[in-house]
């Protein structure tokens, strides 16, 4: 198989891993038990408006709900509260976008609902501890070197 394409397929796979890790909740051994409809209305507020806003306060008015209603949901639900939950999936969808894509960061900032390039990678890198370039370089297998000229052109 050609290197594009073994490229391509393992970049497919590794964000169909990384899918699957991020909806892992229930201990080994065990079933997951069934989601309660708070969880279920606030995991697809979530995943519709993750770019339209980040805040707990806005998915429960627009749900019907408390924060504090939507967190215990989530927290027995995923293991985490309202509000890690919804950056975690912004920053799988940020994960997602600087793998799969060659957007800038001011391109995916826009994508996610941030005002600038530099609020989407102080956000990114104060909860993956990398910045997004570093993220996007790590996974592509890429180090921008003495021996590889030119690859911080790409950016």
């Amino acid at each position: 198989m050609p290197l594009e394409i073994h490229t391509a397929a393992l970049r497919h796979l590794l964000a169909v891993l990384v899918l699957r890790l991020a909806h892992l909740t229930a201990p080994v051994g065990r079933p997951a038990p069934e989601p309660d409809v708070t969880y279920l209305r606030i995991r697809d507020a979530v995943e519709q408006g993750f770019a339209r806003t980040r805040r707990v306060e806005d998915h429960a008015e627009t749900l019907g709900y408390s924060p504090r209603t939507l967190s215990r949901a989530t927290l027995a639900a995923a293991g985490v509260g309202a509000k890690e939950f919804i950056d975690r999936r912004v920053v799988l969808e940020a994960q997602r976008l600087l793998a799969h894509s060659d957007r800038t960061a001011a391109r995916i900032a826009e994508c996610l609902g941030f005002s600038s390039a530099t609020h989407v990678s102080k956000y990114f890198h104060h909860r993956t501890g990398q910045t997004p370039l570093a993220f996007r370089d790590s996974v592509r297998g890429l180090r921008d070197g003495p021996d590889e000229p030119g690859t911080s052109a790409r950016r």
